[in-house]
């Protein structure tokens, strides 16, 4: 049997809030793990040294709540190496073009026991066998990218931050996903600016139009009820939950 574990490390933006940390993901396949954005507060539900051996690290765009325990987590490399308590290094890779040089700055970290990499819509990895491939679609404010991870058994897909306005494209990479991670800044109510971000009513429309088979919500506004985002997307798309630190979602096959 496959099997798949997704806990949500941090689930709102643009700042922490009691127990609730900024965006990240973490995945464990087999023996290997894989960290979908690094916000504030998520090594807080870490487990070191465990978690930083066969780990992976995905950064989709280089806004500060998307990154920013990037550092204490280099630094945790570090020290366990120079304890021998590590001895292979942490995968970092990070959107190819700079942005106020904040991939200037991880890289150059010396308190870091890790390797990095560029990532750009042609690039994929792998892990055991799941594919990791990336696409940006052109409606966030800076370059960010959508993360599919799949093989024979699974196809996820994390939007990470995402607008409406290449929608048919964003269905299109959405497409079959037994699950979609989709952020949902907004409520309708909140008449935003819904070109760089998405509400929880386009989130289910995403996943009815894809033909996914689960919903999950994140990136919520610190400041609101996590049943209002739920109560709007099921007014398009049934099987969907929202994000909470800590409780692991297990997909089977």
């Amino acid at each position: 049997m496959s099997k798949i574990a997704i806990t949500p490390l941090g689930t709102i933006s643009p700042y922490p809030k009691g127990n609730m940390n900024c965006p990240g993901f973490l995945f464990e396949y087999n023996s290997k793990k894989i960290i979908l954005d690094c916000g504030n507060g998520i090594t807080r539900l870490l487990n070191f040294p465990k978690d930083l051996k066969d780990l992976s690290v995905i950064i989709t765009h280089y806004h500060k709540d998307h990154f920013s325990d990037l550092g204490a987590l280099q630094y945790a490399s570090h020290v366990y190496h120079n304890l021998g308590l590590l001895d292979k290094k942490v995968k970092i890779y990070l959107p190819q073009n700079d942005f106020s040089s904040n991939k200037t700055s991880i890289i150059s970290n010396n308190d870091s026991y890790s390797d990095y990499y560029d990532i750009n819509d042609l690039y994929s990895f792998t892990v055991d066998d799941l594919n990791i491939s990336f696409e940006d679609n052109n409606s966030h404010t800076i370059e960010s990218y959508m993360v599919k991870i799949q093989n024979k058994d699974f196809k996820i897909v994390y939007t990470s931050d995402v607008g409406t306005t290449n929608f048919s494209k964003l269905v299109d990479f959405c497409k079959d996903a037994d699950l979609i991670i989709c952020e949902s800044s907004f409520l309708q109510k909140h008449n935003a600016n819904i070109k760089t971000h998405m509400t929880a009513y386009d989130a289910g429309i995403l996943a009815s139009k894809s033909n996914a088979k689960k919903l999950l919500l994140t990136h919520f506004w610190p400041e609101e009820e996590k049943r209002l985002y739920l109560e709007e997307a099921k007014q398009n798309f049934e099987n969907v939950e929202v994000a909470e630190e800590g409780k692991k979602l297990i997909l089977r096959r």
